[in-house]
C-alpha cells in the first residue's frame, strides 16, 4: 500500500514511524514546503528522491493508494479538495475541517467522485475502545448517565522557576490563521467520543449545549468546557486545555457502575482500564504502537473500496455532528 505523506513536520513522523511496522505499507512520497525537514524526512524514510516534492501538487500526478494529510488545520480543505478531484484516498488529521461550511462543501464534491474519506481519529480505531464499548454493550455499568473527559497541557513559557506568562506566542496552537486554540486541537476527541457513547445507547439528539471559553492575547481559546445534554439526560462533561496539565483521563458512569480509562486518546503499548461496581475489575493490555489500528483499518478500507470508515470509526454524518457541536462550544 503505497501512501503518499503530506507535511514533514512531528505528526507524520509519529504516523510513519508507525506506518513502517505496518508488512503492506510504503512511505511512497514526501512534499513540504520547508526544504530541511522535507530531505530529513525523505532520508528518514528512504523516500526516493524523486518522490520528494516541495509543493503540494506535483504529486498529484503519481499513482499511489492513499494520501496522509499531516498539515496545519488551516491548509486541510484546499488540499483535500485538490486530492477528491485528483481521486486519491485520503486519510486526513484531526480536525479535518474547521468548521461546517468547509465539511458541507467539501463532502459533496467528496461524493460525486466516491473517494476513501477518514478522519484521523486515531484513538476510536484503538482496541481500547473497542473493549471499552464492549464493557457497556454487556450491561456492565448500566444505562448511560455521564461522561467526563478532561484532554490538556502546557504551553506556556517558563520564566525563572515559577512563574508563567500568559500565552501571547504565535504558533500552530495558537494563531488563529492556522486554525490553533484548544478546542480545535483537542475537543474533537472528547466531542467524538461522546457521540459514539450517546449512539450506542441511542441517545443521538443533542438537546442543550453550555460552553465556557476562555480567549488568550493571540485570540484563540486556551482553555474551555462543554456540557452536553442528549436524549434522556445523559451528559457529557468536557475540558480541553493548552495552559493547563489536565492529563486525559476519562470516566463514563452509568447506573450500575463506571469505567476509568486513564488515557482516553494516546493508550501506551501497555494499557489499562478500570471498572468499578460492587467489585472492581482492572483490565491489563498490550497493543501495537497507537497509530498501526487506523493505519490497517484504512488498508482494509482501500481494499474493499469503502468510501468512509466502518465500525468504531467516524462516518461522514458522525463527523458532520462532531463538527456541527465543536462549532457552537467555540461560540
Amino acid at each position: 500500500m503505497k501512501w503518499a505523506i503530506f507535511g514533514a513536520g512531528n505528526i507524520s513522523n509519529t504516523f510513519c514511524d508507525n506506518l513502517i511496522c505496518l508488512e503492506d505499507s510504503e512511505v511512497f512520497s514526501i512534499s513540504s514546503k520547508n526544504e530541511q525537514k522535507l530531505n530529513d524526512f525523505g532520508d528518514k524514510f528512504k523516500i526516493n528522491p524523486q518522490k520528494r516534492f516541495n509543493n503540494y501538487t506535483d504529486v498529484l500526478s503519481l499513482n499511489f493508494d492513499i494520501a496522509y494529510v499531516g498539515l496545519v488545520n488551516s491548509l486541510h480543505k484546499n488540499l483535500v479538495k485538490n486530492l477528491i478531484l485528483n481521486n486519491k484516498n485520503i486519510l486526513v488529521e484531526k480536525p479535518c475541517f474547521l468548521n461546517l461550511f468547509d465539511y458541507d462543501e467539501t463532502v459533496s464534491l467528496l461524493k460525486s467522485k466516491k473517494v476513501l474519506f477518514v478522519e484521523s481519529m486515531m484513538n476510536l480505531h484503538h482496541p481500547q475502545t473497542s473493549k471499552i464499548f464492549e464493557i457497556i454493550q454487556e450491561g456492565k455499568i448500566g444505562s448511560l448517565l455521564k461522561f467526563k473527559h478532561n484532554f490538556g497541557f502546557d504551553i506556556r513559557k517558563k520564566y525563572f522557576k515559577f512563574f508563567k506568562k500568559e500565552i501571547d506566542f504565535l504558533n500552530r496552537l495558537t494563531d488563529p490563521k492556522l486554525g490553533g486554540g484548544a478546542i480545535n486541537d483537542l475537543g474533537c476527541y472528547g466531542v467524538s467520543f461522546s457521540n459514539k457513547l450517546a449512539s450506542l445507547n441511542g441517545y443521538s439528539n443533542v438537546m442543550d449545549i453550555k460552553i465556557q471559553n476562555n480567549i488568550c492575547k493571540t485570540g484563540v481559546d486556551d482553555n474551555s468546557k462543554i456540557e452536553i445534554t442528549y436524549e434522556n439526560n445523559f451528559k457529557s462533561v468536557l475540558q480541553v486545555a493548552i495552559n493547563k496539565k489536565l492529563g486525559c483521563k476519562a470516566e463514563i458512569i452509568g447506573t450500575k457502575g463506571r469505567i476509568i480509562i486513564p488515557n482516553l486518546v494516546q493508550p501506551g503499548l501497555k494499557y489499562k482500564i478500570y471498572l468499578e461496581q460492587e467489585k472492581n475489575y482492572e483490565y491489563s493490555f498490550e497493543g501495537d504502537m497507537l497509530y498501526t489500528y487506523i493505519a490497517k483499518d484504512v488498508h482494509r478500507y482501500v481494499k474493499n473500496n469503502f468510501t468512509e470508515a466502518d465500525k468504531y470509526g467516524l462516518a461522514l454524518n458522525e463527523i458532520r455532528q462532531n463538527i456541527q457541536i465543536l462549532d457552537k462550544w467555540k461560540g
